[in-house]
């Protein structure tokens, strides 16, 4: 069989993903960033995962004119067409705050154009080609420099937030293209399925304030609150001092999911800075602690929301793989300054878990 009738093959998104990995002769295994860590579960230094996901974001957006992206940064002449014969230009937004273009399955389809990645402009205008540097992300560009950014990590899906975020709980949307989905509503397995199968201990931190005292808060940031045996798991609504006191106390469970407020999910059009700012406090909670020696986490966002990127992501399915976003490995065992080229999306995080805990 040649490589152009093996990427036909119409089989599940986890199978596509395990053979690139055999084909890559890596996979992801505990080198997404993490140096110098054993394979054995036994031994294996890293007792805490913590999985973080911010709103709507690009890595084009956000790190495409990072100092090192490298190749996988913006290229030199860059442009997005303007149905006119004419070329339009990334810009620098001048502002923390951006409009909310359109990120539905039709809109983000549409920028994607087949692979050409040439519909940004055309779907959603100027606001869709904007970027932000150094000066606006000056923390999240030190941790780049301090740990590993993934330039080759894309979203589930070319849709919005709701399949994306079923996702990175499940490693599927189930089929679902829109955030139409009700609280309670889905009953298919989960990550926090298999962790209590295997008696790994885990909790949702809601950041911000006044979240994750309702299910109807939950729904659309921790997609576990779509699902009729979690909606009411009261593991799902600690909150932000729940965090902190764990820290302090020494108690933060094998794995911790961030939920950020839409105030501070950077979900436009949310002030940026207020999600950067959140972020710090949160992550430097975490390397003041005794868990931080023990720890990874992994930071990313849940799908591009609209705005530019230019590469074209791998078509595994019917769904995608969707725009890259960003992806921040952060831990003591994290390759420092690194950008990693290896290939992943939303379900290799739930793969880590997967290799960590022996599930």
């Amino acid at each position: 069989m040649d490589a152009s009738q093996w990427l036909n093959l119409r089989q599940s998104r986890r199978r596509v993903l395990k053979q690139l990995g055999t084909i890559a002769g890596a996979g992801f295994t505990l080198e997404m960033g993490l140096s110098n860590v054993a394979m054995v579960a036994t031994s294996n230094p890293i007792q805490h995962v913590l999985v973080a996901c911010q709103e709507n974001r690009t890595f084009d957006e956000y790190f495409g004119y990072y100092p090192h992206a490298g190749s996988y940064g913006v290229p030199k002449g860059y442009y997005q067409p303007d149905g006119n014969g004419g070329k339009v230009y990334p810009y620098h937004f001048e502002s923390p705050i951006t409009a909310d273009v359109s990120h539905s399955w039709q809109s983000i389809h549409s920028e994607w154009d087949n692979g050409k990645m040439d519909g940004v402009y055309t779907t959603d205008g100027t606001n869709a080609i904007g970027y932000y540097n150094q000066s606006d992300l000056a923390y999240y560009y030190s941790l780049a420099s301090q740990f590993t950014l993934c330039g080759n990590y894309h979203c589930y899906q070319l849709g919005p937030t709701t399949p994306n975020r079923l996702a990175l709980w499940t490693g599927t949307s189930g089929g679902n293209t829109t955030n139409n989905i009700q609280g309670g509503q889905l009953n298919w397995p989960t990550i926090v399925d298999l962790l209590d199968t295997y008696h790994i201990t885990w909790k949702c931190y809601n950041l911000g304030l006044g979240t994750g005292s309702q299910p109807t808060q939950l729904e659309g940031y921790n997609a576990l609150a779509f699902f009729q045996k979690w909606v009411s798991d009261p593991r799902l609504y600690y909150q932000e001092a729940d965090y902190y006191s764990d820290l302090n106390a020494g108690t933060l469970p094998q794995v911790t999911f961030l939920i950020t407020e839409s105030l501070i999910s950077e979900h436009p059009p949310a002030d940026i800075q207020w999600g950067q700012q959140k972020m710090q406090q949160v992550i430097s909670a975490l390397m003041k602690s005794s868990a931080w020696s023990h720890s990874a986490l992994f930071f990313t966002y849940d799908e591009g929301g609209g705005y530019f990127d230019h590469v074209a992501p791998p078509q595994l399915d019917a769904y995608g793989m969707g725009f890259r976003v960003p992806m921040l490995v952060i831990s003591p065992y994290a390759k420092r300054g690194y950008v990693s080229g290896q290939l992943y999306e939303h379900s290799s995080v739930l793969k880590f878990l997967e290799r960590r805990f022996g599930l």
